[in-house]
């Protein structure tokens, strides 16, 4: 079900799915981390072979790729305080079918760093922030924010900021119009978002936004997945509106 026009990038709130036909094919983003992480964890003091990391990171991915992915989103805002500017906060509580184990994920939107983990992606390092959009050359707002994944591409660049496809070709990008904030900051509204596995060394960035796909109105989330070789993948994640 598409997002109606009051869930906005201030308004989260509800109970959501992953859409798979609109969802970039995961598995190769998921392969690539897991690998990652399988090989950065080996250790001869392990109790657990590597053989079989591998064969777990396969597990998970195979389970991931046949689940239907539930998302319930709170997002909320807490006042300021003598110390402490007003914050919004996201919260995530994700459950899926086929066996996978509920995962929960807490945003804030200071770009404070902040530690997450969980039995999928390890250890990370995550920060999070709302940013405004700005003109580009062909009269285009897109988003605008202070790219954090190292050397990104102009590939990286384009697709980010909605100008381009996975594939390069031209993209309708994300929708500007219901945006709100105040106009001295910039047009439009998004949520940028960055984590960083250090033992694992990947990197993962995201813009959040709306994009009309087809003639419908969806939540999406651009990103990229990032080693520490220079190997990326750049995929899109859509979600379906479900109730609120």
């Amino acid at each position: 079900m598409a997002a109606p026009r009051e869930i906005t990038i201030e308004c989260l709130n509800g109970h959501w799915v992953l859409n798979k036909d609109l969802t970039s094919e995961p598995d190769p983003i998921l392969k690539l981390v897991r690998t990652i992480s399988a090989i950065s964890t080996t250790n001869p003091k392990l109790t657990i072979p590597y053989c079989l990391q591998q064969k777990v990171s396969w597990l998970l991915r195979k389970a991931f790729g046949l689940a239907t992915i539930y998302l319930h989103i709170s997002q909320y805002q807490t006042p300021a305080s003598e110390t402490t500017e007003p914050s919004t906060h996201i919260d995530f509580n994700q459950t899926g079918s086929a066996g996978l184990a509920p995962t929960e994920e807490k945003r804030i939107l200071d770009w404070e760093i902040r530690d997450h983990q969980d039995y999928f992606f390890g250890e990370v390092k995550a920060r999070s922030e709302f940013v405004h959009g700005a003109v580009d050359a062909n009269g285009i707002v897109r988003p605008e924010f202070e790219f954090q994944t190292a050397n990104a591409n102009e590939h990286i660049k384009k697709f980010m900021r909605g100008e381009t496809e996975v594939d390069g070709s031209k993209s309708a990008g994300f929708i500007v119009k219901d945006w709100s904030g105040i106009v001295e900051e910039g047009p439009g509204l998004w949520v940028h978002t960055f984590e960083r596995n250090d033992k694992s060394g990947w990197t993962a960035e995201q813009i959040w936004g709306f994009e009309m796909l087809g003639d419908l109105r969806y939540f999406s989330r651009r990103g990229v997945v990032m080693t520490t070789k220079g190997q990326y993948l750049c995929g899109r994640i859509v979600f379906d509106f479900v109730s609120a």
